[in-house]
């Protein structure tokens, strides 16, 4: 599907209707378009039905060629993790790993490194996995467990379990080395450097508060780390909510600056920082000190 889509679409099943991969195979399945197994609560493609109608009708998605140079550039490039994208807008946040001094040797022994010293998740995943095959650690009874040496053990293991524990569930042990590794996240605004931090993406905060008495103000803070201009989300709010606003200097931080409007303004300062900045939701962090909420909830 990913190869026959059309250019700068990403799929992600999360965002269907399905929510699910295994609610879309069963559902390919009750189609006849396929035939499904469970083995051990997983489900497994087992065949497909190539003379089925939907099938032969088909007709892929012309993707058209890339241009000259695009293609060798973009294989230098690291590819994004999971939870790494390009929003709408031109932002990039990218998720990236760095081994841990427990972890360097098991990368080490199978010549796994880039020219940053940073990995995908993807990249991740794919060095534990080439060190498992090539050790031959696969449970032979079960190949969703994986057998612990010296090195699994070393970078992955508590001391407690380092004398009990001689075999691993495989999503278990892939969780546990990204927990493992030490998280960075490079934010790219269009037309800025690009910056790399320690930890998840930074935050935009509207904190909606009480100040003098019971006049309710509604605070934004955050906004330059993504090239938001203060000044101008200032202007559009006093317009858009027909409030008065402020700008103020964030104490303890240099060069930033809260943005502080009239009222109750969650609902529009989330709508303009989405639409206008295109901002995703997961940066935008919202905290009511009104108690707003509580009161409505003492009314019922």
């Amino acid at each position: 599907m990913v190869p026959n889509s059309p250019k700068e679409t990403e799929i992600d099943i999360k965002g269907s209707n399905f929510k699910k991969l295994a609610k879309f195979l069963k559902a390919a399945d009750k189609r006849g378009l396929l035939k499904l197994k469970e083995i051990r609560g997983e489900m497994y493609v087992k065949s497909f039905d190539w003379s089925h109608q939907e099938m032969v009708q088909y007709t892929p998605y012309i993707v058209a060629p890339a241009k000259d140079g695009l293609a060798s550039a973009n294989k230098d490039q690291p590819q994004a993790s999971r939870g790494s994208r390009k929003d709408s807008g031109g932002i990039i946040i990218e998720e990236l790993f760095k081994p841990s001094r427990a972890l360097v040797p098991l990368f080490e022994d199978i010549g796994a490194q880039t020219e940053t010293g940073f990995f995908t998740r993807k990249q991740v995943r794919s060095v534990l996995e080439d060190y498992i095959k090539g050790r031959d650690l696969v449970d032979a009874k079960n190949s969703q467990f994986v057998k612990l040496d010296h090195r699994l053990c070393d970078g992955l293991l508590t001391k407690d379990e380092y004398s009990s524990m001689t075999v691993i569930r495989r999503d278990q042990l892939h969780t546990r080395i990204q927990e493992a590794m030490t998280l960075y996240t490079r934010v790219t605004v269009p037309g800025k450097e690009a910056k790399l931090r320690t930890g998840n993406p930074p935050t935009v905060d509207i904190i909606c508060e009480k100040k003098m008495g019971n006049k309710v103000v509604t605070r934004v803070v955050g906004l330059e780390a993504y090239g938001i201009d203060p000044a101008e989300i200032s202007k559009e709010l006093r317009t858009l909510c027909a409030s008065s606003t402020t700008i103020d200097p964030v104490p303890g931080k240099k060069n930033e600056h809260s943005v502080l409007v009239q009222g109750h303004q969650v609902s529009a300062v989330t709508k303009l920082l989405a639409s206008r900045c295109k901002l995703p939701e997961r940066l935008l962090t919202v905290v009511d000190k009104t108690g707003k909420a509580k009161k409505a909830k003492n009314k019922n």
